[in-house]
């Protein structure tokens, strides 16, 4: 049966370092949720994300993002907000407390008048990135179909190695399993991450005019059927626990 893996270039964090470099980092090899809208003012909605952070720590969440779509959006205030957990467990958890807490159920109202919501998504985190939590980024979401999941995912780390060796240390490509992710869920998504629009615009001409590069892709391309939607966005963090 063919498989669907999700290539979302879009965001996942493991033992990161934070951005004002302190010694400290959070772990967040364990899950996320996704939450897809589109907004009236995506400034308005992350602005009003970021004046409640602590209806987000109620959550348990651990770190949370906001990304406005920039290319590939099918809709004007395309987004995506995503939040970090420790584990399945406290993903779950978190549902629970936007179901249940007085609190959040008024901030959540107070969200509705700021957007229309697409629907939400969990994921386990397979393959965590490493790095620093920047306070701006870019990234790619690159939707796939694949008939064998192992070999894709052997080719998605040999490209983030081949990058990595090839002076693109700061970019990043994190792998998710979805679970709970609606009628046709992927069976993986794999994130890159750069700093800015810029930096992640540098991949894909490093891409088509390197040979490190090229042959490192051959293995991705190889490894997959088709791809299903391609969309690029401009994201900041809105929360961190720490």
């Amino acid at each position: 049966m063919k498989k669907t893996l999700l290539l979302s270039l879009f965001i996942s964090y493991s033992s990161l370092t934070l951005a004002d470099h302190h010694e400290e980092s959070i772990n967040l090899s364990g899950a996320m949720t996704t939450i897809n809208l589109v907004a009236k003012n995506p400034s308005a909605y992350i602005a009003q994300l970021k004046s409640n952070t602590d209806m987000m720590s109620a959550s348990g969440t651990l770190l949370a993002g906001a990304c406005i779509a920039v290319s590939g959006n099918e809709v004007p205030g395309e987004m995506q907000v995503f939040n970090f957990y420790s584990s399945m467990e406290a993903a779950f958890a978190g549902y629970e407390v936007q179901i249940s807490n007085a609190g959040m159920q008024d901030f959540i109202s107070d969200l509705n008048d700021f957007r229309v919501l697409k629907g939400w998504e969990t994921s386990r985190v397979v393959m965590p990135y490493e790095g620093q939590v920047f306070d701006t980024f870019a990234t790619r979401t690159l939707s796939i179909d694949t008939d064998n999941p192992q070999a894709y995912l052997e080719a998605v780390t040999n490209l983030k190695e081949a990058y990595h060796a090839n002076g693109f240390e700061d970019i990043s490509l994190d792998v998710y399993q979805p679970i709970g992710a609606g009628n046709d869920p992927s069976d993986y998504q794999v994130t890159a991450i750069a700093p800015d629009l810029g930096r992640l615009g540098a991949m894909f001409d490093a891409l088509y005019s390197a040979s490190w590069a090229q042959e490192a892709f051959s293995g991705v391309a190889d490894s997959r059927s088709a791809y299903v939607s391609d969309k690029i966005y401009r994201c900041e963090t809105v929360y961190q626990s720490m």
